[in-house]
This record gives structure tokens, sequence and C-alpha cells, in this order.
């Protein structure tokens, strides 16, 4: 799914030239900088070729015209082996700075079936919020609605994504409760976020968890998960879900 999605990638995103110069900031980078994003051509940048250009897009170096032909290649790395740095969600979080939202349809459409991809495979990769929380903080950036996301989470067969559930649904109650905060690039409760306004997101995500349609569709679904560790996942979820509506 990953392959596909970059593949869409660089196909929608194509008509976009690399300039002659993409203007960065020059009380914060150099020469070098910039002669880093011409060492290869762009499906062969690596991440240490990128990373400067990827924390500072927009804010600190080049256009729109500049992020939109290095957006494949960022966002495939995003996804596939990941930056050092920057974060993935200053990586999406660039993007919503960019007002994604009123980008054309197609560009809008390739973009979030990257993010779909990502995510999944962020939720299948291991059971622990440092492999999910940051996508989905990323996702929650450039989303106004994340019904297709959690649609997904809840109607997985995959063991570790439902154990994902039991674990998110078991943070949120720690946040409801003041026992730890949201990711700080969400900004909740903050009049402004570092890349425009406050997200819908984490509010959807806690009427999700907390509403009672979340628990009947997932006690819908015993007898039909295979394998015992999916069956004991699915009922860990459906635990932390209960506790935290209770």
């Amino acid at each position: 799914m990953v392959r596909a999605a970059v593949a869409a990638l660089y196909e929608v995103f194509a008509g976009y030239p690399l300039r002659d110069w993409t203007d960065p900031c020059p009380h914060c980078h150099t020469a070098d900088d910039e002669r880093a994003l011409r060492r290869a051509p762009l499906r062969e940048l690596t991440a240490e070729d990128l990373r400067w250009y990827a924390t500072d897009s927009l804010m600190l170096w080049g256009n729109l015209g500049d992020l939109k032909h290095f957006l494949p290649r960022i966002l495939e790395i995003a996804a596939t082996e990941g930056f050092e740095f920057p974060d993935v969600e200053i990586v999406y979080g660039h993007l919503a700075y960019g007002s994604f939202a009123a980008w054309p349809a197609p560009e809008r459409a390739a973009v979030r079936d990257l993010a779909m991809a990502h995510w999944r495979m962020a939720l299948a990769e291991g059971v622990d919020l440092v492999h999910f929380e940051p996508v989905l903080t990323g996702i929650m950036l450039i989303e106004d609605d994340l019904t297709a996301y959690l649609e997904y989470w809840e109607r997985s067969d995959d063991a570790a994504t439902l154990a994902n559930l039991a674990g998110y649904a078991q943070e949120i109650a720690r946040i409801l409760a003041g026992e730890r905060d949201w990711n700080a690039f969400l900004a909740v409760g903050e009049p402004s976020g570092p890349y425009g306004a406050v997200r819908p997101g984490p509010a959807q995500v806690v009427a999700w968890l907390t509403g009672p349609d979340l628990a009947a569709r997932l006690a819908a679904r015993r007898g039909t998960v295979s394998g015992p560790q999916a069956r004991a996942a699915l009922e860990a979820a459906l635990r932390a879900v209960g506790d935290l509506r209770s």
C-alpha cells in the first residue's frame, strides 16, 4: 500500500520543478545546505540530504512550489525509514502551514492515501505509542475529519493494531484525568498551534472512544477475529474502552 501511495505522489506532484535557488534563510542555512538538495535526483535524495529543508520548509526556506517539488520524497522517507529529525509531526505540520485544505483535490487525495498507508503501517509496527501516536498527531494536523483513519483502526484484524487501540484508550483516560498532556504539536487549550489554528482531531478522538457506538461495534466483532492474539487484543480494547466510559 505504501509503495502505491508513494508512486501516486510522484505522479501527482511531478509538475513542480526544482528552482535554481530555493531561498533558504541566509541566517539559518548555508549554500552547502542548498547544494544538498541537488546532490542527486529527487527519488535518490537521502534523509540526511533533506533533513534541514524538511525541518524549515515554508517557514524559513522556500515557497509552496518548492515544498510540493520535494514532498513525494519527504513523505516517502517519513513513512518508511523515517527522519532522525525532523519529527513526523513537523513533516505533516508544514503541510498544514501551507494551507493543505486549499490544495487541489488530486494533491490532497494523494497525500491522504500516503497518510493512510503510513497510519496502517505505524499501527502494525509494534504495540507501543512511539510507533503510532506521532503519525496520528501528524494526521490530526492536516485533517478536519479523522473518520476514515478511526474506522480502519476499529475494523482491523491485526493483533498489534487492536492492542494499540486498547493502549491508546488507556492513554486518553490519563489525558482526561490530567495525568499527561496531549502531544505538544496539537496545542490543545492554546489559542493557536505552531502551524495555524488548533485542530479538531483530539475532540473527535475523545468522542469516538467515549461514545456508546464504538463499544457496541467492537463487541459485535467477537467471533469474527482470527487468531488468539487478535482475539485477546480485541478483548483488551473492549475493556479499555469500557473503562474509559465508566
